[in-house]
C-alpha cells in the first residue's frame, strides 16, 4: 500500500475516533429528569394533545428536554423537544 493511502486511512480513523468521542461526551452531558420536571413535561404534553411517553431526559448542552416516543392524539409516536420553560421547540414523527 502506498504511503498516501496509509496516511489517508490513518486520518480517516482519527476523524472517526474523534466523532465517536464527541458523541459520547455530548451524551454524558444528558441527565434524567427529576420527578418535578416529569410532572411539568406531562402537563406540557397534555396541552399538545399527547398522552404517554417512553423516556425523557434533559440535554444540558442544548438546554432542552428530549421526550422519546410520545403518543399523540393521532395515535402516532413523536420525539418532542421542549425548552427549559417547557415550551415546544420541535415535534418530529418517529420512524
Amino acid at each position: 500500500m502506498d504511503t498516501i493511502k496509509q496516511i489517508s486511512y490513518f486520518l480517516a480513523g482519527v476523524v472517526l475516533m474523534e466523532m465517536t468521542l464527541t458523541a459520547a461526551i455530548a451524551r454524558a452531558d444528558d441527565r434524567d429528569v427529576t420527578a418535578q420536571e416529569r410532572q411539568r413535561i406531562v402537563q406540557a404534553l397534555n396541552a399538545l394533545g399527547c398522552s404517554s411517553f417512553d423516556d425523557a431526559e434533559y440535554e444540558i448542552d442544548k438546554r432542552r428536554f428530549e421526550i422519546d416516543d410520545a403518543i399523540c392524539a393521532d395515535g402516532r409516536k413523536y420525539e418532542i423537544y421542549l425548552d427549559a420553560n417547557y415550551q415546544l421547540i420541535k415535534k418530529e414523527l418517529e420512524d
